[in-house]
């Protein structure tokens, strides 16, 4: 069964540390992130949520975005993300570990 986890209102740096968490109580099944709330949110959230599509695919398992607000989407854009699909070409460049990582 798909978990749904809604994202808080505010991913910037300092609740970085406690999406790493919350995320790594999901590792192992497939989860559906709702960023339908998200006002604020920073690179540091946008790179744990591309760790956590890399551990997950590597797992076998799903992680998707499903209703992201106005100011999610305008993020992924403006860090040239896709909206809809922010972790779809996140690759693993040689030798980088990230915070999923085994």
């Amino acid at each position: 069964m798909t978990e749904h986890f809604i994202l808080p209102d505010r991913l910037d740096s300092s609740a970085a540390p406690l999406l790493v968490s919350a995320l790594r109580d999901r590792i192992g099944q497939p989860l559906v992130l709702d960023a339908g709330r998200v006002e604020v949110i920073g690179a540091l959230a946008f790179e744990v949520m591309i760790s956590a599509a890399r551990q997950w695919a590597a797992d076998g398992q799903s992680l998707t975005i499903c209703r992201p607000s106005a100011r999610f989407s305008a993020a992924c854009q403006t860090l040239g993300l896709n909206r809809d699909a922010p972790f779809s070409s996140a690759g693993n460049p040689a030798g980088q570990e990230g915070a999923f990582d085994k």
